[in-house]
């Protein structure tokens, strides 16, 4: 994480790790930065490379699907942040995702299968998609070790949310960062999903065995926000207390 020049902020490499809230992120985000806001989504990796490596681009912020890494073209001082959610609901919301998505390249696996067998199919089907798939956003590649992801999260992530703490996340997003305002948006849930309790419990075994990394970050990460957020002031505690009840901080 490069030192962030005195009066001038970091630009935000805001990663949208599928399934994760990201939606409803996109939404502030577009809120705080307007015009200075990048969607990864508009141009092609060799664009970003060359935009980035101008000094005067003109964004503070890039958000999108794309994993860590793209601070290597970057001629500012930058930081990461992005959100988790507990690893093995995020698989089955991105499972119901690929149900109703026929335009999905697993959509007819989900189709034709019981989940059941769904997440039976080999690895070389699942893996691309599953397979600690946040780990994989976060680190810009399948991860190697512990002591390899803490370095990377200790490095470039100040702050990763994670949304089943979502107003806490985007209170210390939004406070890091200088937005000057932060509202809940509520898009992209999954309509009419079962519960976690309504789920064959050999399935939630099965998803489990593909997200064994994902799942020790996810607790490190959490603990982690936990620890920052009974750090706050008690003035910052009623300020987020005010927002969990409101849904909107100014």
């Amino acid at each position: 994480m490069k030192n962030v020049l005195p009066g001038r902020p970091p630009l935000l490499f805001f990663i949208h790790i599928p399934k994760t809230a990201g939606s409803s992120i996109h939404q502030i985000l577009h809120r705080a930065y307007g015009a200075r806001l990048g969607i990864y989504y508009d141009r092609s990796p060799a664009e970003w490379e060359m935009t980035l490596a101008r000094p005067d681009h003109g964004l503070d912020c890039v958000f999108g699907h794309y994993w860590f890494g793209l601070h290597a073209h970057s001629a500012r001082p930058y930081e990461y942040a992005t959100m988790m959610r507990h690893p093995v609901e995020a698989i089955l919301s991105y499972y119901f995702y690929i149900a109703r998505q026929p335009s999905h390249w697993l959509h007819p696996y989900a189709l034709q299968l019981s989940m059941k067998d769904f997440f039976q199919l080999p690895g070389g089907i699942l893996d691309p998609f599953f397979r600690n798939y946040q780990s994989v956003y976060l680190l810009g590649r399948a991860p190697a070790s512990w002591e390899a992801t803490l370095r990377i999260i200790n490095g470039h992530y100040p702050i990763i949310g994670v949304s089943e703490l979502y107003h806490e996340s985007v209170y210390l997003l939004k406070d890091r960062y200088g937005w000057a305002s932060a509202e809940v948006f509520r898009v992209n849930a999954t309509p009419n999903r079962p519960t976690l309790d309504q789920i064959d419990p050999e399935v939630i075994r099965l998803i489990t065995g593909l997200v064994g990394h994902d799942l020790q970050l996810y607790r490190f990460i959490r603990k982690r926000l936990e620890k920052t957020i009974e750090r706050l002031p008690r003035w910052k505690m009623k300020q987020l207390e005010r927002f969990k009840k409101e849904d909107r901080l100014d």
